[in-house]
């Protein structure tokens, strides 16, 4: 299992794993275009030459917002978010960045433990930010100097 830097050519894989991942998913396009994107960093976990996760992170001035962050449904509970998660703080500390922020559904137990983990803090609460169903965000963020 390697952890690396998404390419032009991992963008169809990102797409389906998007899809299969988050009930608004991005356009395969819109996901093209973060390739080209100067504020945008992402990774992808492959295994055996199939990428089976990724997870992206813009990062602006001195702050970076995690965007992204999915694993195939048949590789879950493996510890592959944490490596691509660790890859994203490992990005940051690399770019300097002084925190990262992020959100994610209030419901999403998993994830939220996963980042407690890595020393994020719930700090605040967007009311019904997600869509399909209908949710609330929790704002997570880590300081990281």
């Amino acid at each position: 299992m390697v952890v690396r830097k998404m390419e032009m050519k991992d963008t169809q894989k990102v797409y389906q794993l998007s899809r299969e991942s988050f009930s608004e998913p991005w356009a395969l396009a819109a996901i093209e275009k973060e390739m080209t994107n100067p504020v945008a960093s992402y990774f992808v976990a492959e295994m055996d030459g199939e990428v089976i996760g990724f997870g992206g992170m813009w990062h602006v001035l001195d702050e970076g917002e995690i965007i992204n962050i999915a694993v195939q449904k048949s590789y879950h509970r493996q510890g592959i978010g944490k490596l691509i998660l660790n890859q994203l703080i490992a990005e940051a500390r690399k770019r300097e960045l002084v925190a990262i922020h992020l959100e994610v559904r209030a419901s999403n137990e998993a994830a939220k433990r996963l980042y407690l983990k890595h020393g994020f803090n719930s700090i605040a609460r967007r009311k019904g930010y997600y869509h399909n169903p209908t949710e609330d965000a929790v704002i997570m963020t880590c300081e990281l100097k």
